[in-house]
């Protein structure tokens, strides 16, 4: 870090990779910050296939990433980072007088604070409340289910279909008790209209359970009810029956189920809950908050997908945030770069679908990749730090 500590204040809710790699550059600039984040699990997805990964990494290059220039240097590759990656970032930043880490859920903004919201899919309900208040209902929240799996079964109980699916069969009593015993628990996401899609408790509070796990007649059988299975490295993946329901719960159900008496449950089944901002609706080119010039949002909560594509925005995001600090003009995205395709897709893609964004899947064509230039960087750059802008201001 260079001269002395600026008393400008600026705070990062949300403490993953995004959040990082802008705080480090606020940081390296003399910024006061303070990054708010509770601990949860690292979510990461693996990036199969970056035919455009050149393009984008010559760019993180030309901003000066701080993730990439780290990553490179340690023989990381980002198109897989884990939490182990993420660490020596955050043990990085912490060496920086002027950051501050704060174990705390912020659920409630401050307009009269500079802010950055970097949560991505671990946004808290009271947080996306408060925020509504601000951007309305532009928002669109969904859930993703992963199965329960179970082993050891005993093959005796276990009908084959083909290749790798089977199924057991249930009795009208046993899967009236299985419907019993769902009503009696309150789900995590009790009340949410979107979970009944998907919940197994949810299907049999509204007497529909029936219907995903329908009877299948083999060898003169006549079950009630059949619950469908694949193998899959010696586990056997419940297929249609996802819950949200506590492990010692869904522990208790599959205990009281005759065909999996004995069985071990090797992975619980899990509904992550997803949320992404209608983002052409309520921010700007600069990524505020319309109309709420102190509030600004990054990261996957954008609706971006991609390591890569998330940290040039990052970057763009983190120089605006130094030019609001310092009542100067904010700037467009650069010309001739990947981050301008990224936000200017972002800003006519409704995320309804559901669907990330990302450069290697949605933006680029053949004859895009030849659009960046790494002087259109640098000029950005320039009209941020004036005759003080450095070009080598490499990681400390």
């Amino acid at each position: 870090m260079t001269g002395e500590v600026k008393r400008k204040y600026i705070k990062i809710i949300g403490g993953g990779l995004v959040g990082i790699e802008i705080a480090y550059i606020l940081a390296r600039n003399g910024f006061v910050v303070h990054i708010f984040n509770h601990e949860q699990p690292l979510m990461c997805q693996m990036e199969k296939s970056l035919p455009f990964k050149k393009e984008m990494q010559e760019e993180l290059s030309a901003w000066n990433s701080p993730t990439y220039l780290t990553a490179k240097r340690l023989g990381v590759n980002l198109e897989n980072i884990d939490h182990d990656f993420v660490k020596i970032m955050e043990n990085s930043l912490k060496s920086f007088p002027n950051v501050s880490f704060i174990d705390a859920e912020i659920n409630e903004l401050n307009l009269s604070e500079l802010s950055l919201i970097t949560t991505g899919n671990n946004t808290t309900k009271l947080l996306i409340d408060n925020l509504s208040k601000y951007i309305g209902e532009n928002k669109v929240e969904y859930f993703h289910p992963a199965p329960l799996k179970l082993s050891y079964i005993d093959i005796k109980n276990l009908h084959h279909d083909h290749d790798d699916f089977y199924h057991v069969n249930l009795s009208e009593d046993e899967y009236m008790l299985l419907c019993d015993n769902l009503k009696r628990y309150r789900s995590v996401y009790d009340g949410s209209k979107l979970l009944n899609e998907i919940s197994i408790e949810k299907r049999a509070e509204n007497n529909s359970l029936r219907t995903f796990l329908r009877p299948i007649f083999n060898q003169g059988s006549k079950p009630y009810a059949s619950i469908r299975l694949r193998k899959q490295d010696g586990d056997y993946i419940l297929l249609d029956f996802y819950s949200a329901l506590s492990d010692n719960e869904q522990a208790k159900l599959i205990g009281g189920i005759s065909a999996f008496k004995g069985a071990n449950i090797s992975e619980f089944g899990k509904i992550y809950k997803r949320t992404y901002l209608h983002s052409s609706a309520c921010l700007n080119k600069y990524l505020q908050v319309k109309n709420y010039h102190n509030l600004f949002v990054g990261g996957s909560f954008l609706g971006i997908g991609g390591v890569h594509e998330n940290l040039l925005v990052a970057n763009y995001l983190a120089f605006n945030l130094m030019n609001e600090a310092e009542g100067r003009n904010l700037q467009e995205y650069p010309e001739n770069s990947c981050t301008k395709l990224i936000i200017e897709k972002l800003l006519q893609k409704s995320v309804l679908n559901h669907m990330l964004l990302s450069l290697n899947y949605d933006i680029i064509k053949k004859n895009d990749s030849l659009l960046f230039k790494s002087e259109a960087i640098t000029e950005f750059k320039e009209n941020y730090y004036g005759k003080y802008f450095q070009r080598n201001n490499h990681l400390r």
